[in-house]
């Protein structure tokens, strides 16, 4: 077997962890959670209400079918350039992952991104990388042009180990003024399974937040000055795959704001943002394993503490997931593509931009993009002439 079919393994297992009766009965995933409450914050489970509980059950519950959305063979992707609504789109396809894009529902501004593959890396590393926005900067793609970098990445509220509140802010391209999201973060477990899965939903509406329903007050949470909020509904799941590789996907439905999306926007967030995101995600996953100071203190957290101790402690063979199935194959896997091979391709990869003729535009004609060696830095090489955004 080749090693796509080594991908489709894993896709193919977290699928079916996904559509376990645990994570898709109600009253069953309410128990999950309401037990997990109880290990977050011992003290203060008698004071969660039952409006909290089946609130976060919900949002789980909701975010466990976006996941299942991509649980789809081969044949029910779509690789050609007309597509039907609601059916999802190849936009890259690799050895390693793959990103794909369905418009929301007919009528509605939303548009739905995704992306997938194994990274070489502990399911705490992984989490660690995606959950700490505060060091987004140290990863994330940065450009000059068109225009695109994070100029603000921090937490506003820790509410509790497993749950917190971030901003997130963007430079995007002249004339659109900044976009930013205030996220708030759930983690749920499932570790029976080696799965963990963080909800990442925008909060939009500070005046209905109420600490009974949500499990959190609007305090710290700054009023929208000179930026556009977008709303986005999303998140992501890791999976143990060995006790050195793990499974990744990410999925998310947004509302840029804008009153018209051109296809070439959606290449560019879909080719350059999501898809050199999840190489330099890559990259900053086999960091941690040259000591990287900032996550290293990061992964001091008891919520990655409590992962690693469910997961690859030897002292917890219960709880472990079994690894037998892909430690061979697996190990092929690495052997064809170490660390090493990924720092050496990411820094020679060039990827071309094409302007849309038909549609407004936010990038130069036929402009490079060259990733660096460093997995924080990503530069803009502009061969050819500007053309402006309009809209």
């Amino acid at each position: 077997m080749g090693k796509s079919g080594k991908i489709s393994q894993y896709r193919e297992r977290l699928d079916k962890t996904l559509a376990s009766p645990e994570l898709t009965n109600l009253d069953a995933l309410k128990t999950l959670i309401r037990n997990q409450l109880a290990r977050s914050s011992p003290g203060e489970i008698e004071g969660c209400s039952d409006n909290l509980i089946e609130n976060r059950t919900n949002h789980v519950s909701s975010f466990l079918d976006m996941l299942r959305s991509a649980s789809v063979s081969e044949s029910g992707v779509s690789r050609n350039s007309e597509t039907s609504h609601g059916e999802w789109k190849i936009k890259e396809d690799h050895e390693e992952f793959r990103v794909m894009y369905r418009p929301g529902p007919q009528g509605t501004p939303f548009h739905s991104l995704l992306a997938e593959g194994y990274v070489d890396g502990t399911v705490d590393t992984c989490l660690c990388i995606s959950w700490e926005a505060t060091l987004y900067r140290k990863w994330w793609p940065q450009y000059s042009f068109p225009p695109f970098r994070i100029t603000i990445c921090e937490c506003l509220q820790r509410i509790q180990i497993g749950e917190q509140i971030s901003l997130v802010r963007v430079k995007v391209t002249w004339p659109l003024t900044a976009r930013e999201a205030v996220l708030h973060y759930v983690l749920f477990e499932y570790l029976q399974d080696g799965l963990v899965v963080v909800v990442a939903s925008t909060i939009s509406d500070l005046e209905g937040i109420d600490r009974t329903t949500h499990g959190f007050s609007k305090d710290g949470i700054p009023e929208a000055k000179e930026v556009v909020r977008i709303d986005v509904m999303g998140g992501f799941a890791i999976q143990k795959v060995t006790s050195e590789r793990s499974y990744f996907r990410t999925i998310a439905n947004m509302d840029l704001k804008v009153d018209f999306v051109p296809p070439s926007l959606i290449n560019f967030i879909s080719r350059q943002l999501v898809g050199n995101g999840f190489r330099l995600y890559k990259k900053a996953v086999a960091s941690v394993s040259n000591y990287d100071e900032d996550y290293s203190k990061a992964l001091k957290d008891p919520m990655y503490a409590r992962i690693r101790e469910a997961l690859y402690s030897t002292e917890n063979a219960n709880v472990a997931v079994e690894e037998k199935v892909f430690n061979s194959d697996a190990s092929i896997l690495q052997k064809e593509h170490s660390t090493e091979d990924v720092d050496g391709e990411l820094g020679d990869v060039e990827l071309n931009i094409h302007g849309d003729n038909d549609a407004i535009t936010i990038f130069s004609e036929n402009a490079e993009v060259v990733v660096n060696k460093s997995f924080s830095e990503t530069e803009e090489e502009n061969n050819g002439e500007r053309r402006g955004f309009q809209g």
